[in-house]
């Protein structure tokens, strides 16, 4: 099988999910299609992230964000630690990169059909929505991987708005891509545990560990011909955009942190 994997450069979570994949199906993953992050330039993304976090879990954000910019050019030389981005779990596993500023434009639509030829698209946090000339290129489909039990807490920051919403557990979900955000057949739903003491950033990595093994079942599934998908229940759809400073503030008064 050929797989292709369309993600987009965030040094936390990301990385380890991806390397992860191309550890258990590295002869089969073909392309590492890199998007731009969150879809606008860096400093749109900081001031995003600052408003969320507050100057504190700011600072200390940015001073992971250093480390991990120091660790990837490390890694450039010899790799001295965990991959700290696409690339460079691409250049582990020597697969081919791609990095198309739209990933719908005619001209890297082609190169997906005629180049790399994939018989199934997985989207670990695609930055963009994927369009019907990119869906309709793998023969196996197009699959994602959200961290969420759809089609509730459709969106962004699905692990943040489990969490204020003080459930049990959270859940990740493996789903076929459609136009439509979020709203495709649901392949595998695996449960994530939430514990008493997890931060944010605690339930998020677990919810990309979980999420890894919900995407290799059902690959699992679609190669051996027995995935049996089933419609989203539309009308329990909830959406939820990227958290305000407000939002966080109401997390950190249930007794959670951020970080």
């Amino acid at each position: 099988m050929r797989i292709a994997l369309v993600t987009q450069e965030e040094p936390f979570y990301l990385p380890p999910a991806l390397e992860a994949l191309c550890t258990v199906r590295q002869k089969d993953v073909v392309a590492m299609i890199i998007l731009p992050s969150f879809n606008e330039r860096l400093s749109a993304t900081a001031r995003r992230l600052y408003e969320f976090y507050g100057p504190w879990d700011f600072a200390r954000v940015s001073g992971r964000f250093i480390w991990a910019r120091i660790a990837d050019n490390l890694n450039r030389l010899a790799a001295l630690t965990r991959p700290y981005s696409a690339v460079d779990v691409a250049r582990r596993y020597a697969i081919p990169i791609y990095q198309p500023s739209k990933v719908n434009a005619t001209e890297f639509v082609t190169a997906l059909r005629d180049e790399i030829r994939p018989d199934l698209l997985i989207s670990v946090a695609a930055s963009q929505i994927l369009k019907q000339r990119v869906l309709e290129v793998p023969l196996l489909g197009c699959i994602n991987l959200h961290s969420a039990p759809l089609p509730r807490y459709q969106g962004m920051m699905p692990n943040f708005w489990t969490m204020l919403h003080d459930e049990p557990q959270a859940t990740v979900t493996v789903h076929y891509m459609v136009e439509k955000l979020d709203a495709g057949d649901i392949i595998v739903q695996l449960p994530v545990p939430i514990y008493p003491t997890d931060s944010l950033h605690n339930l998020m990595v677990r919810s990309k560990q979980i999420g890894v093994q919900a995407l290799l079942e059902a690959v699992e599934h679609i190669e051996q011909g027995t995935v049996r998908g089933h419609p989203m229940d539309i009308s329990q759809a909830t959406y939820f955009s990227f958290p305000k400073r407000v939002d966080a503030q109401r997390l950190r008064r249930m007794g959670r942190a951020l970080l």
